[in-house]
């Protein structure tokens, strides 16, 4: 039964017109579910959906359907969280940036990364308490750790690699720089 719901909120969100919990709970109540509005707010949850603003309007969308920027701003704050809240530690290990974090938050950080789409970021690992980030060298990993280190401190966190580094990196069009 709840597969079905959420394989039918699946559906429903794909479309792209459900701008309120109040049109997922009409479209879920015709499609034959009976829920309520706290069942669509947790199954939005579980499945990780998210309200958006695209071009002036709202909808919610999931997470992979939401549109990177090439100024990457939502995708560059949701990973300035992720590493403010879980991140213990972040270091550079030769051409990999390891991010400690408390136990069962490794995943979280990981896709965090994945859906920031930075250019120095050629791929992430993620344990239970360690997050892999593959880069092009060491000294992308160096200063790509030093600036993940101040996430929780400053907005900077956003600003992109220094020039002579980020001319150094192979071309990544439409990807946030973080």
């Amino acid at each position: 039964m709840r597969s079905k719901r959420l394989k039918d909120l699946h559906k429903i969100l794909h479309e792209g017109r459900a701008t309120s919990q109040k049109d997922i709970l009409e479209g879920l109540r015709s499609a034959g579910h009976r829920v309520t509005q706290a069942t669509v707010s947790r199954d939005l949850r579980d499945i990780g959906a998210t309200k958006v603003r695209l071009g002036g309007e709202v909808a919610y969308r999931l997470p992979d359907e939401i549109p990177r920027s090439t100024g990457g701003d939502f995708m560059a704050r949701s990973l300035v969280r992720a590493l403010a809240e879980f991140a213990i530690d972040i270091r550079a290990a030769s051409s990999l940036v390891i991010v400690s974090t408390a136990p069962g938050h490794a995943s979280a950080v990981a896709r965090a990364i994945d859906m920031a789409t930075a250019p120095e970021v050629a791929g992430t690992i993620a344990g239970d308490d360690t997050v892999f980030v593959a880069t092009e060298g060491a000294e992308v990993a160096r200063l790509l750790s030093e600036r993940w280190l101040t996430a929780g401190a400053t907005p900077e966190v956003a600003e992109p690699l220094a020039p002579e580094v980020a001319d150094a990196l192979p071309a990544a069009e439409g990807k946030a720089s973080l």
